[in-house]
């Protein structure tokens, strides 16, 4: 899966109350919970009431993305490129 996919996986889960993880998959958890997505996403997008199929959805899913290049996981390491923060594999 690619970081777009990622992340409305992400927030579609935590829409729904289903269970998740702290970020989503190849995304840092330190970092993530520093730039405060999460909140953005729910002010936004619950406020209004849009749904994924919605054109401000998908604007909002790509400016996320486009904000994340740089703290994503190396795979080989698992060590954040932004905070340097080791995580087990």
């Amino acid at each position: 899966m690619n970081i777009i996919e990622n992340l409305k996986n992400y927030f579609t889960t935590n829409k729904n109350q289903e269970a998740t993880v702290k970020a989503p998959e190849g995304i840092c958890p330190n970092c993530w919970g520093k730039q405060e997505w999460d909140g953005q996403f729910y002010k936004k997008i619950t406020a209004n009431n849009i749904t994924p199929e919605h054109n401000e959805y998908n604007s909002f899913i790509h400016e996320v993305a486009s904000k994340l290049d740089k703290i994503i996981l190396k795979k080989d390491t698992y060590t954040c490129e932004t905070c340097e923060v080791n995580y087990k594999k």
